[in-house]
């Protein structure tokens, strides 16, 4: 009887003693910022991190973006830069990764985009998702438009007068 508790307890102890190695979370972390805000017709750079925190190394082998509306695009040209393996404990980052451009003709609103890593390698990925914010370009009013422009004739009317005479004296 004694010898089987012995039994039953070493092997909880070993079970115990396993368990937090299998539970271990993913070492590698993609880190990007939850919001970026854009005006339609520009650009955004967005700063990330990508972080191995333990072994194996993470091969980087390509990366995909996807955004939420076909009038938000991106130039990944960045990201490039990027080292090909990720070893233990290892970092790369915060730098640019990638730019986010809105077309002019993009509704003002909130949309999504992932950014996802592959380590074709280990057959693993990590993905991050993020939001992006975009907001109306400015766009001056017809009537300023018309005082600046009768402002400026004005001006351009007086020197004409004070050229004719001062020819004419």
């Amino acid at each position: 009887m004694k010898t089987k508790q012995l039994i039953l307890s070493t092997l909880a102890v070993a079970l115990l003693a396993i368990l937090p190695a299998v539970a271990q979370a993913d070492p590698v972390t993609l880190t990007l910022p939850s919001s970026v805000s854009v005006t339609a017709g520009s650009s955004i750079t967005v700063i990330g991190t990508l972080t191995n925190a333990g072994s194996p190394d993470f091969n980087i082998s390509s990366w995909s973006i996807n955004l939420s509306s076909p009038l938000l695009t991106f130039d990944d040209t960045a990201f490039l830069s990027s080292p090909f393996v990720l070893g233990a404990g290892q970092s790369y980052g915060p730098t640019a990764f990638f730019d986010v451009i809105a077309n002019s003709a993009l509704a003002p609103g909130n949309y999504l985009g992932t950014f996802t890593v592959f380590d074709e390698v280990l057959g693993k990925s990590v993905t991050q998702t993020f939001q992006v914010q975009v907001q109306a370009a400015a766009v001056p009013e017809p009537v300023s438009l018309v005082l600046l422009g009768s402002g400026l004739g004005g001006l351009y009317l007086k020197r004409r007068r004070k050229r004719k005479l001062e020819g004419n004296v």
